[in-house]
């Protein structure tokens, strides 16, 4: 890589400076996201990046103090925007379904009043900032079918790039990187099919004022034809609230919970291995996943256990409790007894091997996931004696799930802009979101608790759950205020009688009607001032 030089982003961006995954529903290959919009591809060694040449000088992303990451919603869909002047430059990257393919959009939009010019390059360097260590072949073509042209990257596994029409310039070289062409100013020449070491491009487009170019990695179509952000965002809104739909008080708490949602339903498909694996935090996916309402995602994971048999732990008496509580979950979401059923072997197993570590905790949250799958495979007074010798233990169980809103406001801020945990930790999302969905709703035996604990923070504010996953069935409720006393109303679609309560309003309330409303306690202490849209309660 003589004369190679790896611009900014070696210096600018960090190994720890994090990223996001973009993906589709299903995939096994989620795309990174760095917080400057560099992306790069699954087991890829190089990323495509974006500069901005506004009419006062080249902005790029990686060095920028101006930039700012947000996610679109709830899925994975990520807008990075840096300031130019009089606007913005705005890039989106998100993946969509070509052909049962999954494709990765890129698209650049121009906020601002006057035109500006884009450059998309292929640089020989991962977000990560360490160089490819492998040759690079580029090589762009016109193309009259689908694509107006395309640059095609890699070598053993090429990646196609679908641009929308030909570049005004085009440059590829194994010489030189050619950033520093690029912010010079200097008309871009060069090959267009070049590979070796180092080997990069940069493709230059005008985008007039108020306009959107996109781009298309993965598919030979027209980036044209593809939906833009809102339709995908709006697609991955519909899929989290065909799982329930979860409204906190806290406005922060509400967004971060979805996106840790959506995180946990791009991580399904490799749930099964995982599980059948005993992978430590595979426990906390699957329960995450049960209760968000997730059935056809959790199914593969209680068939992949089913056929397992535990005969040591690999891990941790804690993750391997996880695994039970996932189980057990997940179980009562399927409510399929003959599974259960074939699920109890390796569950007793592995419950034992959990109470021979003498964990008390791991041993107490197994004990629990042991009686939820007893209860589904109708075996109700096995299912008691667990509980009572979990009870007996008189610990606190999932010591890793953030409780009480002091625990997850400090987690929610270790999340990047983009909703994004380190590196996109799958697992931390999960915990994030038990964490969350049991601050409003947990179910026991017999038993559904709105509202467990209520902050003194949150007085005030409403509540809002329309069709959560439970043991019991499908639960919705609201939360209203009347003056310092909080109003109830709800609604659950139980198969067996079901007493409601709810501790942190009114303790001494309790309900075995299915639906109803009513007034409940409070406290008549003055209720602080209702956050505006936007804000939070912290």
């Amino acid at each position: 890589m003589s004369g190679l030089t790896l611009g900014p982003r070696s210096v600018e961006r960090p190994a720890d400076a994090g990223f996001s995954l973009v993906g589709v529903l299903d995939t096994l290959a989620p795309a990174r996201v760095d917080a400057g919009g560099a992306l790069q591809l699954d087991g890829t060694s190089w990323m495509l990046d974006w500069w901005i040449g506004g009419d006062d000088r080249w902005y790029l992303p990686a060095r920028e103090a101006t930039v700012r990451q947000r996610r679109v919603g709830a899925g994975p869909v990520i807008e990075t925007s840096v300031r130019i002047p009089s606007g913005n430059a705005i890039q989106r990257i998100y993946a969509t379904n070509v052909a049962g393919e999954q494709a990765i959009v890129l698209e650049v939009e121009n906020d601002s009043p006057v035109p500006f010019a884009l450059a998309l390059a292929v640089r020989p360097i991962g977000i990560d900032g360490v160089a490819a260590p492998l040759e690079i072949s580029l090589d762009r073509a016109a193309n009259g079918v689908g694509a107006a042209s395309t640059l095609t990257v890699g070598i053993d596994d090429p990646a196609v790039i679908g641009l929308p029409k030909p570049p005004n310039e085009f440059a590829s070289t194994t010489e030189s990187d050619l950033v520093d062409t690029v912010t010079a100013g200097r008309l871009l020449e060069g090959a267009d099919m070049v590979a070796g070491a180092g080997a990069n491009a940069v493709a230059l487009y005008p985008v007039a004022h108020k306009t959107t170019l996109r781009f298309v990695v993965g598919a030979t179509v027209d980036p044209r034809s593809l939906p833009g952000a809102d339709v995908v965002a709006n697609g991955w809104a519909s899929v989290l609230d065909r799982g329930g739909r979860f409204d906190f008080p806290d406005n922060g708490i509400s967004a971060q919970s979805q996106a840790a949602r959506a995180r946990l339903m791009l991580a399904a498909n490799r749930l099964p291995r995982r599980i059948a694996d005993l992978e430590p935090g595979a426990g906390r996916i699957l329960e995450g996943l049960a209760l968000s309402g997730a059935v056809a995602e959790v199914l593969g994971a209680l068939g992949a256990f089913a056929g397992s048999f535990p005969t040591r732990l690999e891990s941790s008496p804690l993750d391997a409790a996880a695994i039970m509580s996932g189980i057990g979950r997940a179980s009562r979401l399927a409510d399929d007894e003959a599974m259960a059923t074939e699920m109890l072997e390796p569950a007793a197993q592995l419950t034992k091997l959990i109470e021979k570590s003498k964990d008390k905790p791991a041993t107490s949250e197994a004990f629990w996931g042991l009686a939820r799958l007893l209860i589904t495979a109708n075996q109700p007074e096995a299912a008691l004696g667990m509980i009572k010798r979990s009870t007996k233990l008189g610990v606190a169980m999932r010591a890793d799930v953030p409780s009480g809103l002091d625990e997850l406001s400090a987690f929610a801020e270790t999340a990047s802009d983009s909703g994004a945990f380190a590196d996109d930790n799958c697992v931390d999302a999960a915990r994030f979101w038990l964490g969350a969905r049991g601050s409003l709703l947990k179910d026991r035996p017999g038993a559904l608790d709105f509202l467990p604990e209520f902050p003194a923070a949150w007085r005030g504010g409403n509540v809002e759950v329309h069709g959560a996953a439970t043991g019991h069935g499908v639960a919705s409720f609201g939360i209203r205020w009347h003056g310092y006393r909080p109003a109830l109303l709800w609604d659950v679609q139980a198969d067996e009688p079901v007493i409601i309560r709810c501790p942190g309003l009114d303790p001494t309330w309790a309900s075995t009607e299915t639906s109803g409303e009513t007034l409940l306690a409070g406290s008549e202490e003055p209720l602080a001032a209702v956050p505006e849209a936007g804000d939070s309660f912290q």
